[in-house]
């Protein structure tokens, strides 16, 4: 690498700051992000344990307090482009400077304190990258930051974590094997990877890819929630051919550097057998596919992986609950909570709902002919799809009662939804 920044990227440095809003921890947010005026909130009245039970599919971790929800359509994104263009070189210059220019020359004892530098500053960078997000997720919450600025300000975190972990890769691969005597703990770094790779999930890569395609848009839920003025977590959802995916985060359920850890004693089958207790269906049905100790950031990690359906769950060792969760369930696969029908004109509508406010189906057909009708859905008055050949189309609902519209060609039916 050489010793100077080229002109180039730094123009792609400075322009990348100018398209990335800054996120401040404060109340207060510029005039870009005061747009949002009619979010859409929903409160929770109680407690509720974590997760949510539902029958013949996974549990889902949910949210609590007050709760905004948002139906997102995500497209091309100079910005984020530039601003991953921009994470990777601040992690090279950073190394460079700290492990990389003068190394070849160092002696043992210069190497290893380049080493410990360069680690401790990878170190600094993650503790940034998510104190960024819980205050990006605290200000979307409170309404000063816009659906698409807390998606820009994820997918900077993902851009930054896979440099961290290049960078990680780098150091214990390619410099501690040249130092005598010393190296990195293999177990630490792994659990450093693992909270990078929490900030790197295959929906915000879906979210990536559509901002760097010119044709090409992610239809997502975006929720925050908040309580007392503190933020609790995040949810973002999809569905992508077929599959309902959903990542969703609890920073109230998250004690990093607590001490004791309540799983530190356990062994791992009763780790397993704790978080089967939370999701029976995935840990007593499907089995358990993989299960990885990563006490040194207290997470312990399990996976489910079977046909369609995958779950993954991260346990947090300090508030011995559930801090993260990610699934990726088939549509067709989850059990009908409720269908109800209505007829209006030559329309009838036929509804179906899944457990714990997961997708629904929604069936347009003919009255007098039971033929497919295609049509344009609307929800609360935000489109959300329209009907294929078929007549169905599976979307994801907005939290609580709302209003269920459907647009043909000849007429509109609105129905409420409770």
């Amino acid at each position: 690498m050489n010793n100077a920044i080229p002109a180039f990227f730094a123009t792609i440095l400075v322009a990348s700051l100018l398209a990335i809003p800054v996120v401040s921890s404060g109340p207060t947010a510029g005039p870009a992000a005061q747009v949002d005026l009619n979010a859409s909130y929903h409160h929770t009245h109680s407690e509720q344990e974590t997760p949510v039970e539902v029958d013949d599919t996974t549990n889902r971790l949910p949210l609590i307090g007050e709760i905004r929800d948002e139906r997102a359509e995500y497209g091309s994104d100079l910005g984020v482009s530039l601003a991953s263009s921009d994470s990777q070189l601040r992690v090279d210059h950073a190394q460079y400077t700290l492990v990389e220019r003068e190394f070849d020359d160092a002696s043992d004892a210069e190497r290893e304190e380049m080493v410990r530098s360069a680690y401790n500053d990878i170190l600094d960078r993650i503790e940034a990258i998510e104190d960024r997000e819980e205050e990006a997720v605290l200000a979307h919450a409170r309404g000063d930051l816009t659906d698409r600025e807390l998606i820009q300000t994820l997918l900077r975190n993902q851009d930054e974590a896979a440099a961290l972990e290049n960078a990680l890769d780098d150091l214990t691969e390619e410099r501690t094997p040249r130092i005598d005597g010393y190296d990195l703990s293999y177990q630490q770094i792994g659990a450093d990877k693992t909270v990078l790779d929490l900030h790197q999930t295959s929906i915000r890569s879906s979210l990536e890819q559509a901002a760097k395609a010119p044709d090409q848009e992610v239809d997502v839920r975006v929720r925050t929630a908040q309580k007392d003025d503190d933020v609790i977590g995040y949810s973002l959802s999809t569905i992508e051919q077929g599959t309902y995916v959903r990542e969703t985060v609890r920073f109230d359920n998250r004690r990093s550097l607590a001490v004791p850890d309540d799983f530190e004693d356990s062994t791992n089958s009763e780790t397993m057998a704790y978080a089967t207790d939370r999701y029976p269906w995935a840990g007593e049905e499907q089995g358990w596919s993989w299960y990885s100790d990563q006490s040194n950031r207290n997470l312990y990690v399990l996976s489910m992986e079977r046909d369609q359906n995958q779950l993954e769950v991260y346990l947090d060792g300090g508030a011995g609950e559930v801090y993260r969760e990610y699934q990726e369930l088939s549509v067709e696969s989850l059990p009908a909570d409720d269908v109800e029908t209505w007829t209006d004109g030559s329309l009838e509508l036929e509804l179906t709902t899944t457990p714990a406010n997961g997708p629904a189906e929604i069936t347009v057909t003919d009255a007098e002919s039971n033929e497919s009708v295609e049509a344009t859905v609307l929800a609360d008055g935000t489109e959300v799809g329209t009907t294929g050949t078929d007549g169905t189309l599976w979307f994801i609902p907005p939290l609580g009662d709302y209003e269920l519209t459907v647009e043909t060609d000849t007429e509109d039916v609105t129905v409420s939804v409770e």
